[in-house]
């Protein structure tokens, strides 16, 4: 089982004593990997790009639309969208993928965030750096509002 997925005992997770008024803080367990983050580091990971088929597969999240659209929100970027048949010739799926460096930092940013909320260390600079070095250099792909 992943460290991150280890919960504290239950006896440990809320306690009604006159111990939650303590001023000393007590080191909580980090949570478990959020599915936005999971789709995020997919989406980052695959310069390729990903489709919503892949999402499901990879993550085992539906609705992959759904985070390619909510990073796009968030950081006021714009993801190349390309419709792309189903490799079973029925239906079609739309192949979500950062176009550039500049958008691929900003997503490995937004994550690293997210794994700080979670108590976890943020990637590290080569982790970033090896994410990142398949996007071409070029000017960012920001939508104004």
């Amino acid at each position: 089982m992943n460290p991150a997925q280890v919960q504290a005992p239950q006896s440990a997770q809320h306690n009604s004593t006159a111990d939650e008024c303590s001023t000393t803080h007590q080191r909580q367990p980090a949570r478990a990997t959020t599915k936005t983050e999971r789709a995020y580091l997919l989406l980052l990971s695959c310069p390729g790009g990903v489709t919503e088929n892949d999402i499901l597969r990879h993550c085992r999240l539906s609705s992959g639309r759904n985070y390619a659209s909510q990073v796009e929100r968030t950081l006021g970027i714009r993801l190349h969208r390309e419709d792309a048949p189903n490799p079973d010739g029925i239906g079609r799926h739309y192949r979500y993928r950062i176009t550039n460096r500049s958008d691929a930092e900003r997503v490995a940013g937004l994550i690293g965030q997210m794994r700080q909320r979670r108590k976890v260390p943020a990637l590290s600079p080569g982790e970033v750096a090896h994410l990142i070095t398949p996007y071409p250099l070029a000017t960012s792909t920001t939508t104004t509002a």
